[in-house]
């Protein structure tokens, strides 16, 4: 979790309508009318710098709002940038390498005897053979999508096994499958409010 201070300058007599906007955001955990250089103060917590960008974006448009200044309040967590690279354990080589490559369309990125990379958005998921029995549990992936229909028609068509059925609620809809060693892959159709950006994972979590 990120925490940053937004320090606004505001036109005058406009602190309390910005105020108002501030408050139905859900990031925004603090946020009062203050004196000195600036006119009004918000706390924000964000899970990424990606959402604290949303956010003070979304801050600099709302209307009396001339500039902002955002502190972050460094983390040492903050030390480690992104996700590079997901690694499973596999019991076939070729049958995940199908299902991964042709099923779900992930690009090629490397291919070896032993260890098989895919990139999606610049993180690496990788595949390795295992010398012992397969665990899947404790692992879950996740891929967003905009048409989540769609991806439900391809994997009927390619006799996907399914864990849940395609499900929806008020941020979304979504759906879990399994690859070939019963890894649980979730799908993903988020409703993304302009005011509530949808961030961190969000669909089926297993217990």
């Amino acid at each position: 979790m990120l925490t940053a201070y937004i320090l606004v300058n505001t036109e005058s007599g406009a602190e309390r309508s910005i105020l108002d906007r501030l408050k139905r955001l859900p990031q925004v955990k603090e946020s009062n009318a203050v004196l000195g250089s600036y006119d009004v103060f918000a706390k924000v917590e964000c899970y990424d710098m990606l959402e604290l960008n949303r956010v003070v974006t979304l801050i600099r448009s709302i209307e009396g709002v001339k500039a902002t200044n955002t502190l972050t309040v460094f983390q040492p967590s903050m030390l480690l940038r992104k996700v590079n690279a997901v690694i499973l354990l596999v019991s076939d080589m070729s049958r995940s390498k199908e299902f991964y490559g042709s099923v779900l369309g992930l690009k090629l990125k490397f291919e070896s005897p032993d260890w098989v990379e895919y990139l999606k958005d610049g993180a690496v998921l990788a595949l390795h053979p295992s010398k012992a029995r397969v665990s899947n549990e404790g692992a879950m992936l996740s891929f967003i999508t905009s048409d989540i229909k769609s991806v439900r028609e391809r994997f009927r068509s390619r006799n996907v096994k399914f864990y849940a059925d395609v499900q929806e609620d008020e941020r979304g809809k979504y759906m879990v499958v399994e690859d070939p060693d019963g890894y649980r892959i979730a799908i993903v159709e988020p409703k993304v409010k302009e005011e509530a950006p949808a961030t961190g994972y969000y669909g089926f979590a297993p217990v």
